[in-house]
């Protein structure tokens, strides 16, 4: 969620309020948009003072007529990966990078956060504060997963990695599959993991075929015509006694608002991917609207 400080009239707020309009002359220039862009998003809350205006752009569906005539999901998939990271890189230690649309091996992940050697202290520039996570089960993987390798050099290891989910990852029994086998390696490994499913076409629950793959009732999420779609976190704690997978999981729609899920960089430190402002600002760039 993106905030604006306003200077209004009480008339300008109400019209605000009905059309999302507002005079540029009044915007603080910090947040300075452009009339046009504004148009296109949906206004968030007030506070009592009226002055404090928050905006966010809701999901759309990006296999719609109107929007396929625009923009093609696979040039915005991307576009959306490169703002994540570049958001990123802007909230990481110096000694971690994000990185987007990186291959390994045969298969590319859409943002890969990496740590890489350094000598100096390592110091966050954002403090988070994760959320309560909305479950957490035992886990155990057997001997005989498959190993991916993550390690791009013995000087970068991953550590996080984003996956926005596309059509072609749900289009068949194998390729489900295939997804599915990579994001239990990744979990088994430490590594932290978020999914992002807006694909309105082809609907696959990941999360809950993770959670069933796990052997676990307790974390998956009603499946239903109104939250078809979902974006979930993952993190993997090993221990001899209780080893365990946290995930923050959140069921959406066509018109839901993206939260803002955590990245482990370290097992007790994250850094928060802030969906909702890096989709917002590629809907812009590609004049995409609800």
């Amino acid at each position: 969620m993106l905030y604006f400080t306003l200077t209004l009239p009480d008339r300008s707020s109400e019209n605000i309020r009905r059309n999302g309009k507002f005079p540029i002359d009044n915007l603080d220039k910090r947040w300075y948009l452009e009339l046009d862009a504004l148009t296109n998003l949906t206004v968030g809350r007030w506070t009592s003072s009226g002055k404090d205006f928050a905006i966010a752009m809701p999901v759309a569906d990006h296999f719609s007529p109107k929007i396929r005539a625009i923009s093609r999901f696979h040039s915005f998939h991307n576009a959306w990966a490169t703002h994540i990271a570049v958001d990123l890189n802007a909230l990481l230690p110096e000694n971690f990078i994000a990185e987007p649309n990186v291959q390994i091996s045969s298969l590319i992940e859409d943002v890969q956060a990496v740590e890489l050697p350094t000598e100096g202290e390592n110091r966050l520039i954002w403090q988070y504060r994760v959320p309560p996570s909305t479950a957490s089960l035992p886990a155990s993987f057997p001997d005989e997963t498959e190993v991916y390798i993550v390690d791009l050099d013995a000087a970068r290891q991953t550590v996080g990695v984003i996956e926005i989910v596309s059509p072609a990852n749900k289009d068949r029994p194998q390729h489900r599959d295939t997804f599915i086998a990579k994001c239990l390696n990744l979990i088994s490994q430490g590594i932290s993991l978020i999914i992002v499913d807006i694909v309105t076409v082809r609907l696959f629950n990941f999360h809950n075929e993770l959670m069933w793959r796990l052997e676990s009732k307790d974390g998956q999420m009603p499946e239903t015509e109104q939250t078809p779609l979902y974006c979930s976190a993952y993190r993997y704690t090993f221990n001899p006694d209780d080893s365990r997978v946290e995930c923050w999981a959140h069921p959406l729609s066509v018109g839901s608002n993206l939260p803002e899920l955590p990245l482990f960089i370290r097992s007790e430190i994250a850094v928060p991917v802030r969906l909702e402002q890096t989709y917002m600002e590629t809907c812009q760039k590609f004049r995409v609207s609800v």
